[in-house]
């Protein structure tokens, strides 16, 4: 461990005893302790040509890895000490390097034009699960030109890869929206007439005219974080159409979203895709509709099964709590929609005496119960998280660091309302403790 790390572990240790009395503390310090720990982690298994690569699609696993160094990146406390600089540049060049193009056409079959940018082309990643990594990519491409390394969205791409070469990193963000928009299920398309509730979604693989409820929420978080960027834009009919497969896909006697069919279908309703339709409504500004109170076929029903569901633990594709998937997915869609202080789940896996708070008089809420699970489930032998089923080691551990440095997912109703993990003062307070003087310094 690196004298940085070191001295962050101590301060967070020092913090909890003098704030709490308590080993098992999720203070703000303490979730910083986390982070720093679990970049350090990463850092320290990025492969030499830039990427990670545990689950075998390494676009995903190198995309969740930069956006996790990119968030927190902008946080007040940064890296906190480390640089991370040649670990970003390192993961921009493998993922500009693996980008692949596909043709867009002026009329994707239904007499709409996804041809934002006029190029032809539309960039993607992935092969097979073509519609999940690109969906990863497209947000860590989108945050890193608010400033990480000095590249924004005019900044001119330097590559072997001749695809991307020579392109701006918002170029090559709007190609990527055309490439979603042109492969978003269509009323015309083959599989959608055979079956009308595909329309407005996206399968494994763009432009099948098939739809999913797990593979639906990738676009709409890739083109929720592109439409920050200045100079992209998402077509409005993409929005229009996804509040088709919205309304579609909805369970309505629970709220949770379904698979291919609105209650079930190939898969039952989940958390994980209960949590993407909530990043679907947010990304459309649409929260869906219900035609009686027996109906949760809205926002209110969404967030209702999450509530039902929420102390559940990992079981595949199922789940809540220890489920890296469905927690990312769940936060996204509760981030983007209510925020970080929404009141609207209860159901808290930690309750009474063991939610452990930085001020005992801090009203808990959904994210201060999902941060003090992470900070209690992090393995505390090397900073990483324990991977589970198809989302290996370091995919659960870029996930959960974004998840407690409080990635803002989209403009929202709440960004980021709560203090961030461990402000200077508190690590400032954890030094004087130690030092034996207990004055306190303020930010």
């Amino acid at each position: 461990m690196k004298p940085m790390q070191k001295l962050t572990a101590l301060a967070a240790v020092s913090i909890a005893t003098l704030s709490t009395g308590s080993a098992m503390a999720s203070t703000e310090a303490q979730k910083q302790a986390a982070i720093d720990s679990g970049l350090a982690w990463l850092a320290s298994n990025q492969a030499a040509n830039g990427s990670w690569c545990q689950s075998g699609y390494c676009a995903a696993d190198t995309a969740a890895a930069l956006l996790a160094f990119t968030e927190q990146s902008y946080k007040p406390v940064g890296w906190n000490g480390q640089n991370y600089s040649t670990n970003v540049t390192q993961a921009l060049g493998f993922l500009l390097q693996d980008a692949g193009t596909v043709s867009i056409s002026n009329n994707r079959g239904d007499g709409k034009n996804a041809n934002v940018s006029g190029s032809g082309i539309g960039y993607i990643w992935g092969g097979g699960e073509a519609t999940y990594v690109t969906g990863l990519v497209l947000p860590a491409l989108s945050r890193v030109t608010a400033g990480v390394n000095g590249i924004t969205p005019s900044t001119v791409i330097s590559s072997s890869n001749a695809a991307v070469n020579g392109k701006t990193y918002a170029q090559v963000i709007q190609d990527t929206v055309d490439m979603f928009a042109n492969g978003q299920s269509n009323v015309n398309s083959a599989a959608a007439a055979g079956n009308p509730g595909f329309r407005g979604g996206w399968r494994y693989t763009p432009s099948t005219g098939q739809s999913d409820g797990s593979t639906a929420q990738w676009p709409a978080i890739g083109m929720l974080f592109a439409e920050q960027v200045p100079g992209v834009s998402v077509p409005l009919f993409v929005k229009d159409e996804l509040r088709y497969w919205i309304d579609y896909i909805q369970c309505s006697s629970n709220g949770g979203s379904g698979y291919d069919s609105p209650c079930g279908g190939g898969a039952p309703v989940s958390e994980s895709k209960t949590g993407g339709l909530l990043v679907e409504m947010a990304f459309t500004g649409y929260n869906g509709s219900s035609s009686g109170a027996a109906d949760l076929s809205d926002k209110v029903g969404a967030l209702a099964y999450l509530d039902a569901n929420w102390q559940n633990g990992p079981n595949g594709w199922n789940g809540n709590m220890g489920q890296p998937y469905a927690m990312w997915s769940v936060y996204k869609g509760l981030e983007s929609t209510i925020g970080l202080t929404g009141s609207q789940i209860t159901n808290f896996f930690y309750t009474g005496a063991n939610q452990i708070k930085d001020d005992p008089n801090d009203i808990w809420n959904w994210w201060e119960d999902y941060s003090q699970y992470l900070v209690n489930s992090q393995n505390a032998g090397d900073g990483s998280w324990p991977g589970y089923y198809y989302w290996p080691q370091d995919l659960a551990t870029a996930w959960n660091i974004n998840i407690l440095n409080a990635t803002q997912v989209g403009p929202g109703p709440d960004p980021n309302p709560t203090p961030e993990p461990a402000t200077l003062s508190l690590l400032g307070l954890a030094l004087i403790g130690l030092a034996g003087s207990l004055r306190r310094k303020t930010a």
